[in-house]
């Protein structure tokens, strides 16, 4: 952290290792560079991964391929930080592509469980679709700009076509949609929970899921001439932010509840980047991700202490007693997410919100009360989360809770981070100051700081307060167990997969088998090894053969006494037969 508050006020440094290819002024290099943006993301790859590694070590003691695991972590570190360090866009697609990869592997881990391998499927599938648009955004590139650095683009963007710069700004949010599960494809990241915890959170909190926003945040000299793209990506944060936070609120997993907090905090930072505040949309990446990998180790310690290994929080309550380290921890990561003043998302989350408003437009005023909903959604599902846990009547046996313990190798990482979740939201104002040296900022948050009317910084913080007390009220006092329809919509996650399954890759897998039966099989086996076998068997073989026999026989004598008298007179008399078989 030290080194971290020394370095980022050096200038950036760049570092060629070499070129990829030199095709005449088509020169790609592959290099390294180090600057305030990549220093920041850095920051909570390292201190998370590191905190990941020791709590993992007691978390897969008893798992027989512990050892590759601990591998596969850290090559997942590796190409994180291949696609931050990266000084351009295809040595970033190189970490881009591979982290996909990994988190394949890592997700699919407990192999023999199907469950786990249809999840990993699921995920390189939908990221697939995000790598699509980016390979082709690469090929614009070199086609339009014969460049892919960050350096030549961001001279040669503002002389650039807008036609262009939209569509190059559309394919990056489309890929950053996938890889940070985005609405429309962020089907896999509810089913990623299916990989061990200390995955989930490395895969949240500080590698995969975070790749899009970095991307995008790095691409900020496209996007700031592509308005439209911009006002896109603006209302895609808002969409998906409700949208997560209300299926979270029905959600009875407890890593998918936490993974859909992870969804609606990424869609807070696609939302400041659609009002042009890169700088608090990276300085929110940079607080979530401690606070958010407070969360998943934590629900993994309760998960690892409960007998049966359940995720389902109806089954647990009253734990306070039994597992207080991780109550402490799941309580200040819970009340940093829903931004309480003192902790750090308090001071990276709100400011967000106020920026929204602060644009003064439409779209502006309109994605503000998305994000005030959301915050509201978000202090909801965060206490019930803890009351279902900790704070409710005991639902399991007598047996299973006497068994419940925690462990010390598996404590002292989330110790750790819950004083990241405390602490590191004081620098803010340091922090964003230097991003407005080196990112392009509307710097609405300074103007909404003295300007806004009280009711409007304090309408999240109010809201999500008076909410979560009359949640604890409901459970407590006037609960129903009524299966509405809403409730069922919500629950089926508003019916996504079932809709995408039906119209989409139905239809898609059934058009394939069509061209498969009819055009590839269809035309191979006419004209290939079945068309032959099929015409012989109508055909009768033997009357063939036998003409075929009795027409050599006739013309092998013919053909004989042809062949040697062009040989003869070629012989004997060569110029002549030449210019008589010529003229």
């Amino acid at each position: 952290m030290l080194a971290y508050f020394y370095y980022m006020w050096e200038e950036p440094m760049t570092m060629t290792l070499g070129n990829w290819t030199n095709m005449g002024d088509i020169v790609m290099p592959y290099g390294m560079t180090l600057d305030e943006l990549s220093t920041t993301v850095m920051m909570p790859v390292g201190i998370v991964t590191t905190c990941v590694t020791i709590y993992a070590i007691e978390y897969m003691s008893h798992d027989p391929n512990r050892n590759q695991f601990y591998i596969t972590l850290s090559v997942f570190a590796l190409f994180m930080t291949v696609l931050v360090m990266g000084d351009n866009y295809l040595v970033v697609f190189i970490g881009w592509e591979f982290v996909g990869v990994v988190s394949y592997l890592t997700i699919s881990f407990w192999s023999t469980r199907v469950q786990a391998m249809k999840s990993a499927l699921s995920a390189m599938t939908l990221n697939r679709m995000g790598d699509t648009f980016f390979v082709i955004a690469l090929g614009l590139m070199t086609i339009y700009f014969h460049a892919v650095d960050y350096d030549t683009l961001s001279l040669a963007v503002p002389y650039t076509d807008t036609i262009m710069l939209n569509m190059l700004a559309l394919l990056l949010l489309l890929a950053a949609t996938a890889k940070s599960a985005q609405l429309g494809l962020h089907a896999w990241l509810l089913q990623a929970m299916e990989g061990p915890t200390p995955v989930s959170a490395t895969l949240h909190a500080a590698t995969m899921v975070c790749a899009g926003v970095y991307v995008l945040v790095r691409s900020y000299f496209m996007l700031e001439y592509a308005p439209t793209m911009l006002l896109g990506a603006c209302w895609l944060g808002g969409l998906t932010t409700v949208v997560s936070g209300t299926i979270a609120m029905v959600t009875n997993d407890m890593k998918k509840v936490i993974a859909l907090s992870t969804m609606s905090q990424t869609s807070m930072m696609l939302l400041a980047m659609g009002v042009s505040a890169y700088d608090l949309a990276i300085y929110h990446l940079y607080c979530h991700a401690f606070f958010k990998a407070t969360l998943f180790m934590g629900a993994g310690s309760v998960i690892h202490s409960y007998i049966a290994e359940s995720q389902d929080m109806r089954t647990y309550g009253a734990l306070q007693a039994y597992l207080p380290a991780s109550y402490t921890a799941i309580t200040m990561a819970s009340l940093s997410t829903m931004a309480i003043p003192g902790l750090t998302g308090y001071y990276s989350k709100d400011i967000i919100i106020e920026s929204t408003y602060g644009t003064y437009t439409m779209s502006g005023y309109i994605t503000y009360y998305f994000a005030v909903a959301s915050a509201t959604l978000t202090s909801m599902y965060s206490m019930r989360l803890l009351y279902l846990t900790f704070l409710n009547e005991p639902k399991g046996n007598k047996y299973s809770i006497s068994l419940m313990h925690e462990s010390m190798p598996m404590t002292m990482p989330m110790v750790i981070l819950v004083i990241y979740s405390i602490i590191t939201g004081y620098n803010r104002d340091s922090v964003i100051g230097h991003y407005g040296l080196t990112l392009p900022s509307n710097n609405t948050w300074i103007d909404t700081e003295y300007t806004l009317p009280w009711y409007i910084k304090l309408l999240p913080l109010i809201l999500g307060l008076t909410t979560s007390a009359w949640l604890v009220y409901t459970y407590e006092f006037a609960y129903k167990n009524t299966n509405s329809e809403m409730f069922n919509f919500l629950s089926n996650r508003v019916y996504y997969e079932q809709v995408t399954n039906n119209l989409i890759i139905r239809n898609t897998l059934n058009l394939g088998g069509l061209l498969s039966r009819y055009i590839d099989n269809g035309t191979t086996k006419v004209t290939g090894p079945t068309g032959t076998s099929r015409a012989i068997t109508y055909v009768n073989i033997t009357i063939v053969l036998n003409t075929l026999y009795t027409f050599f026989i006739y013309t092998y004598p013919i053909m004989y006494i042809t062949m040697f008298t062009f040989m003869y007179m070629y012989i004997s008399y060569p110029m002549t037969f030449i210019i008589h078989l010529y003229m």
